[in-house]
Parts: C-alpha cells; structure tokens; sequence
C-alpha cells in the first residue's frame, strides 16, 4: 500500500474516532441532567408495610409454593412508598412510582458521581431514568417505553441491556422464572394488586435452575452429616445427652464445615484456584441452606425432590444463645445472603421488623437483637461466598454462641410501633442509626465474622 493510500486510511480512522467521540459526549449530554426528576423521600412509614405482610408470612409461603394463588394489593401510597424507599436503600438513589389505568411510571435519579461514569459530570449530575409499563389482561407488566434523560431508548434495547445485566449476576434464568409465575396485574390510580401462582412446572424449572446436580451433591453431604449429628448428639457433645437434644448452632456448624474444610484440602492438590474457591463456596452454601431449612422447620424436598428419599432429620429445635428465633433469623440471612447479596437481606430482616411492630400485624414487636441476628447472618453468607476457605477455618474453630453472633441481650426488643418512634425517632433518626452502628461495631468484633 502507496503512502498517500495509508494517509487516506489513517485519516478515515482518525474522523471516525473523532465523530464516534463526539456523537458519545452527545449521547452523554442528553442522558446526564443537572437535576433530579424523583426527589428524595421520607423514611418508609410502618403503615405502609401492612399490606406487605404476607409477603414474608410462612404460612402463606408455603401455600404458595403448593400451587395457592398468592394476591398482594397495596395502595396508591403504599406502593409509592415501597417503591422509594427500595430505590433509596437498594440503589442509594431517589424513585417514584405513579400509578394510572393499567399503567405504571417509574422515575429513578441516579446520582452519576456514584456511578462507574462519575467523570462526566461535568455535563451533568443525575442520570434520570423513566419506565413506563403496562399490564395487559394476563402474565407479568409489559415494558412500554424508556426514557434515559430526554433520549428515548427503544424497548427492544433496553430488555437487551437488562437481560445483559440479569445475565451477569446470574439471575436472568432466575428472574424470567419469576415473570412466568405472575399470572395478572391490576393497576389504577388508588392502587395496584398482583396474583402469583407457583405452578408444578415452574418448581421443576426453579429446582433445575437453583440446585445444579453439584450443588444436589453438595445438599446431600450435608445432609446426610446434619443427620447424623442430630442423631448421635452424644458424639457432638463433650457429656451425656439429655433425652430431648435440642442443639445450639455452636455445636452443629462446627463439624459441618470442618467436613467442607477437609474437601476443600483434599481437592487443594489437584484444582486451579478459582475451582477450588468455587466448590468451597458451593459446599458453604449447602450446609447454610440445609440447616436454614432445618431451622425453619421447611422440607428440603421443596427445592430437591430426590431429598424425599434421603435420611430423616429428627425434629429438634436449633438454637443461638438460648433462642430458637435467633437461630432463624441468622440461618435464614445467612443462607439468603449467599444467593440474593446482603443489602437484600439487610432490607428483608428490617422490613420484617417493621411489620412485626405495626399496630395492625400480629408480631411481637421491632427487636434490635433479631436485627443483629439478621445482620451478622448477612455478613456470615457474604463471607462464605466471598473468602469460601478463610470462613471455614474460621466456623471449625467456633466453639461458643458468641463465637457466630455477639450478646445482644441488652439490645431493646418487643418495641411497638409507637415506642420505637418515641424512643429512636423511628427508623433512620439518628438514634435509632446510633443503635444500628453499635450492632455493627459488635458484629465487626466477632470471632467468626472478622
């Protein structure tokens, strides 16, 4: 090729350089805006949670997952609410929902210094984004439009790119799933109702996504260990066993991850790094998922139907420090945790408690100490899938409750609605974050959680 040819190409290559950079700044300019289109919002208020209860009551749950229809209808203002306050601490960013005749617009302001594009906020510093959806007579709301500042983004493309990020996390199977399950939407200008309804079909397809044919292997080792602990409680114990055996979770965990930890050796010899940090984290997440199902009295057949044929777990209550619902509400974290990420998790246990201490639910009341407990079960699950090894040393040498979650015995507990605002300023007020910083700092401090 003649210089004057290579000069041409250099020369095409250098405009389109130049034209693809400033149509990208263009881009950026019209999505990036100088203010917010949602405005922040108050802390969610316990009424506006009620509606929400049977979302997390057990009971109904597990109707659900035998073929019952689950319908839950909230409010205009329950939904807005709900929806603000999940932007707020999910996304850290403002949102807003406003509801019409079968048709949902949400509103989300990212703030774009706290996004992976933070160096152009020089256009701009919010990164305004618009939804609009609508529910057609039957299955999940249909996405209708997309609005990214005061570029309109074809729903086509946008689907695409979520799928993308569904696919990354690894949650696009999980999260197509669930769309089948919805059966209708009703949405109007006072409120919205949706009906789900876990079919047979779909429990095959979500057993096939959620429990691979390793992770069934893992579930069984398990198990099958869990069991035998549960019926040899004198081995586990230093002393004779009372007739009824109801073991603390200080002696269960210990021998089940010091199983893991001798796979984990075993295979250290053999598999690359990565491979081994992945079947650690595989075998952590089983033995948490086995003993939350345990704890809260669930089959694991619901999620691996071959579990029906395998060894009975006698009925024993779990404990954590003397509580069976410390025990629940750690296991039941920990194990969400691993899958779902903990800020998920940490939402879910304070929404739990929130409805526990509306006026109107049957709860016992909001408790910092089932909040701790749902705390360090986050930090317990994230550990576990994140340094898969360096957890189970640290759970083989546990050797006291207090080793898994810090005495929180003189944290407030069985607070109604009104107690909780009159004492803390409800959720968020700075005594009430006073008291969440405490948890936090005992957590930090724990033997198994470091």
């Amino acid at each position: 090729m003649s210089r004057r040819s290579w000069w041409v190409v250099l020369s095409v290559l250098g405009a389109s350089a130049v034209l693809l950079s400033t149509a990208a700044l263009w881009l950026a300019a019209q999505a990036l805006q100088p203010q917010p289109m949602a405005a922040p919002a108050a802390p969610l208020a316990i009424s506006d949670l009620n509606a929400a209860r049977r979302l997390i009551n057990r009971d109904v749950l597990r109707e659900a997952f035998h073929g019952e229809p689950l319908t839950l209808s909230l409010t205009a203002s329950q939904a807005q609410a709900l929806a603000q306050d999940m932007g707020t601490r999910v996304l850290h960013a403002p949102s807003s929902l406003r509801l019409s005749d079968q048709r949902a617009d949400i509103a989300v302001s990212l703030p774009i210094r706290q996004t992976p594009w933070h160096a152009l906020h020089p256009l701009g510093d919010w990164l305004n984004v618009r939804v609009h959806l609508s529910a057609p007579p039957s299955g999940a709301p249909v996405l209708q439009a997309v609005q990214v500042g005061t570029l309109n983004v074809p729903p086509v493309l946008a689907l695409w790119v979520a799928r993308r990020i569904a696919e990354a996390r690894g949650l696009r199977d999980l999260a197509e799933l669930g769309l089948l399950a919805i059966d209708t939407v009703q949405m109007s200008p006072t409120g919205v109702s949706a009906t789900v309804r876990w079919r047979a079909e779909l429990s095959a397809q979500a057993s096939a996504l959620l429990v691979p044919p390793a992770m069934v292997e893992a579930l069984s080792r398990a198990h099958h260990h869990l069991a035998q602990l549960l019926t040899q409680p004198a081995a586990a114990q230093t002393h004779a066993a009372p007739p009824r055996w109801d073991p603390s979770l200080s002696v269960l965990l210990p021998p089940l991850m010091a199983a893991a930890q001798q796979r984990s050796l075993a295979r250290a010899f053999t598999a690359s790094a990565p491979s081994l940090q992945d079947e650690a984290a595989r075998d952590n997440r089983a033995v948490l998922l086995v003993l939350g199902l345990y704890v809260n009295r669930v089959s694991l057949a619901t999620l691996v139907p071959a579990a029906r044929d395998w060894a009975p777990l006698p009925a024993r209550s779990l404990t954590l420090q003397g509580r069976e619902d410390w025990a629940q509400h750690y296991l039941t974290s920990a194990a969400m945790a691993t899958d779902l990420g903990g800020r998920l998790s940490d939402l879910i246990g304070m929404y739990k408690e929130l409805l526990d201490a509306a006026p109107q639910g049957r709860g016992s009341g909001f408790s910092f100490n089932d909040i701790a407990a749902d705390k360090a079960g986050v930090r317990l699950g994230r550990i576990a899938v994140h340094n898969p090894l360096e957890l189970q040393a640290r759970l083989t040498a546990v050797q006291a409750d207090t080793d898994l979650l810090p005495d929180v015995r003189d944290l407030p507990e069985f607070l109604t609605a009104a107690q909780l605002h009159q004492r803390y300023g409800g959720i968020d007020a700075p005594a009430y974050r006073a008291v969440m910083q405490d948890i936090d700092r005992r957590i930090a401090q724990t033997p198994a959680l470091r």
